[in-house]
């Protein structure tokens, strides 16, 4: 009996034992459990703060910062437009003090652009190489200073010389801008921000004849260091003070994160999202959520230097972006030479309007013919007086509305750009503004002459649109040269179509009118070429090359 409470007893020992074991045993396997769903869940977060730069961008927000950048953006596009085409307002009262003609008045209005195109390909390098916020800043600031020196000219080659030097600092952020204004916004925003800052240089055209309105038809004068001051010399002065505005800007803005994954890697691009993250969400840069920006690879812009940058602009002339560099090239040509071209004429041929006395039943072409027969007679028949050069005050009025239709042309452009399509909406300005330049010329009524001469100046609104077409198609080590040599172009479309216009506006005016129409509206028949982005940017990014 006793034997068996015993062996009883030990068993039911054994089993406690076995049951503690057991407890003990499932407490570790919860542990380990417990240790690899935390490591799990580690890992999870470590995984969520890696991420690709486009999600790191779009986790930036969009708000007060974006808002700041427009805004510079904008400023800067206002400058390069005053200092390009400023001079239509002052050739016209500089006329008698300068001894400009016709053929000077052309080179003085061109000097700006020719600057621009010759320094381009330079500025594009360095906007690649350095980064577009380090080109443009001391630019502006040095192109300010060359404008106002230009003021004090006393001949028309001093002049010359020194708006030619002013053209080649404005070059530095005439298309460097727009490269910076994509990259500092999403893909998905990148185009209308790009039509709302170009709004600004709408603005220019009412901004300059608003300014040349207060001060030019003044009879003062006043000495500065020995020189005098006229109003046409002060007037100069004015338009500087948008592109020292956006200068100050710059101080403070950073440089594109885009920019700087391509050329430094994403450590260098991630600090700047951190400081968008904070300003668009009024928190702390340490509260951005990415930690690590990854990234399959990485162009290297700044590899090789000048050989390097030769190396990346050779392949802007070979498949597949050979076809986009010449769609893109040839139509900016054919914007700026109506546009830019024809605008540094508008006050000049305003002008003989205004102060025609042949009536209203008289084309444009019949009124700068008699301007040039007059000019032509009183040359023949000796000394006259002295030189009259006194602007008629009813231009600027007219200068202003011309600016009013440019700034509600471009606002309809940021508001439907998304909606129409960005070809479609470039097609049907640029074939309107090309038909309305041919009646310009053949209208003989000045009322309606006027109007169709401003609708076809509407033209050089189509270049914010070609602009964000061309923009997506061109790798980060590639797009600021790239859009450079397109604006270098354009340029040149301008100076060819200023002189061009000065060469045959007195005995060739409506045939000089019909060649800029057809061929700036025939010219959008390239965009039916134009290639997909989505494959462009496929292509390119198998060879190793960023977006």
């Amino acid at each position: 009996m006793s034997h068996d409470n015993d062996h009883s007893s030990s068993e039911r020992s054994l089993e406690r034992l076995n049951e503690v074991r057991a407890f003990i045993e499932a407490s570790k396997r919860s542990a380990e459990k417990l240790d690899e769903m935390q490591a799990d869940a580690e890992k999870s977060l470590g995984k969520l703060n890696e991420v690709v730069f486009e999600d790191a961008f779009e986790i930036t927000g969009h708000g007060k910062f974006n808002h700041l950048v427009l805004l510079t953006c904008g400023m800067i596009m206002l400058n390069v437009s005053m200092e390009s085409v400023g001079m239509s307002y002052v050739i016209t009262a500089a006329e008698c003090e300068l001894g400009l003609t016709s053929e000077h008045k052309g080179l003085v209005n061109a000097a700006a652009f020719i600057g621009i195109i010759s320094t381009s390909f330079l500025w594009g390098y360095l906007g690649d190489r350095c980064g577009r916020r380090a080109v443009m800043l001391p630019a502006m600031v040095a192109s300010s200073a060359f404008s106002i020196a230009s003021s004090f000219s006393t001949n028309v080659w001093m002049l010359l010389v020194l708006r030619f030097f002013t053209g080649c600092l404005v070059s530095a952020s005439s298309a460097t801008v727009y490269a910076y204004l994509g990259e500092m916004h999403t893909s998905s925003r990148r185009a209308a921000a790009i039509a709302w800052g170009s709004a600004f240089i709408s603005f220019s055209f009412m901004i300059l004849p608003g300014l040349a309105w207060l001060i030019i038809p003044g009879k003062w004068s006043f000495l500065l260091f020995g020189f005098n001051m006229v109003p046409w010399r002060v007037f100069i002065w004015s338009w500087c003070a948008p592109g020292l505005v956006a200068a100050v800007a710059l101080l403070w803005l950073p440089e594109s994160p885009r920019y700087l994954l391509a050329s430094s890697g994403p450590e260098k691009a991630l600090p700047i999202l951190a400081k968008m993250y904070a300003y668009n969400k009024n928190s702390r840069e340490a509260n951005y959520p990415v930690e690590r920006i990854v990234t399959g690879s990485l162009d290297t812009s700044k590899s090789g230097g000048f050989v390097g940058a030769i190396k990346n602009f050779s392949l802007l002339f070979r498949p597949p972006l050979l076809r986009c560099v010449f769609i893109s090239h040839t139509l900016m040509f054919a914007i700026f030479m109506l546009s830019s071209g024809l605008y540094v004429w508008v006050p000049d041929i305003l002008n003989s309007m205004l102060r025609s006395t042949s009536g209203d039943s008289i084309t444009i072409c019949q009124i700068i013919h008699d301007k040039f027969e007059s000019a032509r007679n009183l040359t023949l028949s000796g000394p006259q007086g002295p030189c009259q050069s006194e602007v008629a005050v009813r231009v600027f009025p007219i200068s202003m509305g011309m600016g009013a239709v440019f700034a509600v042309t471009y606002l309809a452009i940021g508001v439907f750009i998304g909606r129409i399509g960005r070809k479609t909406l470039y097609s049907s300005i640029m074939v309107v503004c090309g038909l309305a330049t041919v009646g310009a010329a053949f209208v003989p009524q000045g009322g309606a002459a006027t109007a169709l001469l401003i609708l076809a100046l509407c033209s050089g609104c189509a270049a914010s649109i070609l602009a964000a077409i061309a923009v997506d198609v061109f790798p980060t080590c590639l797009r600021a040269m790239a859009m450079c040599v397109m604006y270098m172009v354009g340029r040149t479309g301008a100076a060819v179509g200023s002189n061009l216009l000065g060469a045959t506006l007195d005995m060739h005016c409506q045939l000089a009118f019909s060649v800029f129409g057809i061929f700036s509206a025939g010219s959008t028949l390239l965009i039916i070429f134009w290639p997909k982005p989505e494959r462009i940017r496929e292509e390119m990014e198998q060879r190793g090359l960023s977006y």
